[in-house]
This record gives structure tokens, sequence and C-alpha cells, in this order.
């Protein structure tokens, strides 16, 4: 036990002797330490060299009537010098004008890539390749493709000035299409396709500023035509449905649907795009036909323009002031929307169920609904058609709406 003991001692006390040497080795042969020496070294070696005043003319150069610090020169000299170093360094195709498949290739932050002109590579900060295609003038112009560091092309088409402009392909982060059309200043514009993540087209048509904007066609997951129509920031122009009668309807949704009818009125729910319309008898016409009179719209938000609003308050700023509010007992197809959302959270609550008798799986009679049960309805008029917002309550969130037409302004 002893000599263990003594053995022990013996190493503790050469390990606190090499402690001290070790970590000043390490210090020393780091390579943070070395680049603030040489920094140091430098910076005193500059100061010294500028900061030397000419004693006697064997400290210049003479060239005709002109005297040069000598110094002042060798400081000129060694800067270039050190620029020069750096240049190469950061130019790793200095002296290599082609890859091996032919093209010239520079690095993203490459001096020379701004007066480079034609077909050209480029090589992103970790060295995977961003783009290939034509430059001119410092900018990528003309036909070319862009990739992300997993190698999955982003984009391939047109560019002018470094953003996507005409005609191109714009792609997943997997590399799967996402767009085919024209584009301007980076977003879409123009007419174009757009596809899910699973392949299959979503939607052909009309885009303004990056988002469904003007005629175009939505569609399924299994690429069935589901509405034809106007789109407007991304969304249905759902009042252009107003004063259409069932057939013209049919034309434009042509999606799976439910039928809930009553002796009066109907109401279709179209489960596609989650809204529904109500539809009354034209008296005014011959064969008693029945036409749109609201379309409802089980979204909690509004889309104006750019803007996405959910709250009264911020509809408010919006719209400007309500022409309508107030309690008011529900009306049928505001019984079915709630019916509809309640189906798969309960928004509205105390509110009796609607009762129903099928006659076939898609349509069905509606016995009875709680026509005492009473929310709050913000209404706004732009042009003439109305937008009224339902809540639970007065004031806060919205949780559906519907369109209609102002007949008094109607020509």
């Amino acid at each position: 036990m002893g000599g263990n003991n003594l053995l022990n001692i013996l190493i503790q006390t050469v390990k606190a002797k090499l402690t001290g040497f070790v970590t000043k080795f390490r210090m020393y042969t780091s390579w943070s330490f070395i680049k603030t020496r040489l920094i140091m070294r430098l910076r005193e070696f500059f100061t010294n060299l500028l900061g030397f005043k000419p004693r006697n003319k064997d400290d210049y150069f003479t060239v005709g009537r002109w005297m040069i610090s000598k110094r002042l020169l060798y400081a000129l000299v060694l800067i270039i010098g050190v620029v020069s170093l750096w240049y190469i360094s950061t130019e790793t195709t200095l002296f290599k004008h082609f890859d091996e498949d032919g093209i010239r290739t520079y690095k993203y932050n490459s001096l020379r890539l701004r007066t480079a002109e034609g077909h050209v590579r480029i090589n992103g900060k970790s060295g995977y390749r961003a783009f290939e295609g034509n430059v001119e003038k410092g900018y990528v112009n003309g036909q070319g493709t862009l990739y992300n560091p997993q190698g999955n092309v982003v984009y391939t088409g047109n560019f002018e000035q470094n953003k996507y402009e005409g005609e191109g392909i714009l792609n997943y982060e997997d590399g799967s299409l996402y767009y085919q059309g024209t584009f301007h200043e980076n977003m879409f514009e123009g007419n174009g396709t757009m596809y899910r993540v699973n392949g299959t087209k979503e939607y052909v048509g009309a885009f303004s500023q990056g988002m469904k904007n003007g005629a175009g066609t939505l569609y399924d997951a299994g690429e069935n035509e589901l509405y034809n129509g106007t789109f407007s920031s991304d969304n249905i122009v759902y009042s252009e449905l107003l004063g259409k009668t069932a057939e013209e309807v049919s034309a434009c949704y042509k999606g799976p649907k439910d039928l809930y009818i009553t002796d009066t009125e109907s109401v279709v729910y179209m489960n596609g795009i989650s809204a529904l319309y109500h539809g009354v008898i034209d008296n005014e016409a011959l064969d008693n036909t029945e036409k749109v009179e609201e379309v409802y719209v089980l979204h909690d938000y509004f889309n104006l323009g750019t803007g996405v609003y959910d709250t009264i308050d911020d509809l408010t700023d919006a719209l400007g002031e309500p022409v309508y509010e107030g309690y008011t007992r529900i009306v049928l197809p505001e019984a079915i929307a709630i019916d509809t959302l309640n189906k798969n959270e309960i928004v509205f609550e105390d509110i009796k169920d609607l009762e129903v008798s099928n006659t076939f799986s898609d349509v069905a009679t509606v016995d009875s609904y709680d026509s005492d049960y009473t929310v709050y309805i913000y209404s706004y008029q732009r042009g003439d058609v109305i937008y009224s917002f339902v809540c639970t309550d007065k004031g806060g969130y919205f949780k559906f709406y519907y369109v209609s037409k102002d007949e008094d302004n109607v020509a």
C-alpha cells in the first residue's frame, strides 16, 4: 500500500509541474493566439514605418524636382502586396478559367464576377453550386438555374438583374414543382399553374403580386375541377355568385355539395370551398327559378387586398363604420352554417340541433331549427355588396361571414 501511495504522489507532482507547461504550449500554438500576435506585430510594423520622419536627403528618392519618402514608398508596396495576396486567396479560379465541365466558375463574392459576361457557374458560401446561367454587367440576366445547398433546383427560367422575371419554374425545397408560369420581380405575375407538394395541380389562371388574382380554375386533390371563376388576393370572389341560378352556380362550382330544402327556400353547402349559398324563388321570373340571395363563407378571417382581418375592430379600420350592427335571430342559412361549424368544433354554444330528414345522401329536408337563437351581426358596405360578419357576442372575433346585394342600389 505504501509503495502505491508514493507512486500516486509522484504522478500527481509530475502532473502539477506539467500542467502549466501544457497550458502555455496549447495557448502559444493555438491559431487565435498566433493570429493575434501577427496582427499586433503588423500593426506595430506599419505604425513604426509610417511614423518615421525623414532626417536627411538619403531618406528620400528623388524624382525630378520631387522627393518621395523611402519609408512611405516601402509602405505602399507592402500594402499593395497584402491586398494582392488577399485577392488571390479569395479567387480560387484566378488561374483556372474553366472547371471540369468547361464552364467558368466563380465564388459568390468574387470581385471578377462583377465584370463576367455570358454563361457561368456561381458557387455558394459553403462551396455548393448555387447558380448556373447567364450573367451580364454584374447581374444575373437571361436564362439560368438556381440551386439550394441540398443540390435541388429552386428556380429555372428567366432573370433580370438577379430577380425572377418572365417565364420560369419555381420548385419546393425538395425540388418538386410548385409553380410554372410568368414572374415579375420575384413574384407570380400573369398566367401560371400552381401545384401541391404531392405534385397534383391546385390552380390554373391569373396571378398578381404573387397571389391568385383574376380568372382562374381551382382543382381538388384528385385534379378534378373544383371551382371556375374570379379570384382576388388568393380567395374566391364569392359575390360573383349573387343573383345566379342554381344551374349557373353549378357551372362555377363542380365539387361535392349537400342540399338542404324547405317548402320555400334552399341552401346548398359547397364542401370543397367551405361556403354555402341561399336560394329564394324569383317571383319576377316566369319559371319561378331560384336565385342566389346570399353566399355564406365559413372562414373566421376576411381578405381585403393584401390584408387579412379577423376582428371587428380591424374590419372597421379597413371597411369603415358598419351600416348595421346588433343582435338578431338566426335564419335558415345561418342555422346550417352554425351546424356545419359545430360538427368540427363547438363554436356556437347552447343552440338546439338542426333537425333534418334525409331524402338522399346529399339531400336533406329541414324539419326544424333553433329560430330563437341569437347572434351579433356587423354589416359593412362596399359598392352594392354588403358584407355581414356573424359573432357569438358583441365585438371581438367573428366566426363566419356572408355577402349579399344592396337591393336599394342595384340598377
